[in-house]
């Protein structure tokens, strides 16, 4: 599975390592709660960056990110 988490090299947002993290978890009993912890530190970001114009280009990386989960999710557990 390709890991849809990871910005460009020139640039890496500290929000990355929990959604690679919850990517890679082969744990079948720990995945749900790194997803539910990825989604969480994903939307507190997104809700950080709602009013700063200057920073699109990590808005849109978590955007894909969020889809990410819900594709990983959808993958793990089958909804």
């Amino acid at each position: 599975m390709a890991i849809p988490f990871s910005s460009s090299k020139d640039q890496r947002f500290s929000w990355e390592e929990v959604c690679t993290a919850a990517a890679l978890e082969t744990d079948q009993a720990r995945i749900g709660d790194r997803i539910k912890v990825a989604e969480g530190t994903l939307m507190a970001r997104l809700l950080e960056l709602t009013k700063v114009p200057e920073h699109e280009a990590e808005r849109k990386a978590l955007e894909d990110a969020l889809k990410g989960m819900l594709d990983l999710k959808r993958e793990r557990f089958g909804h």
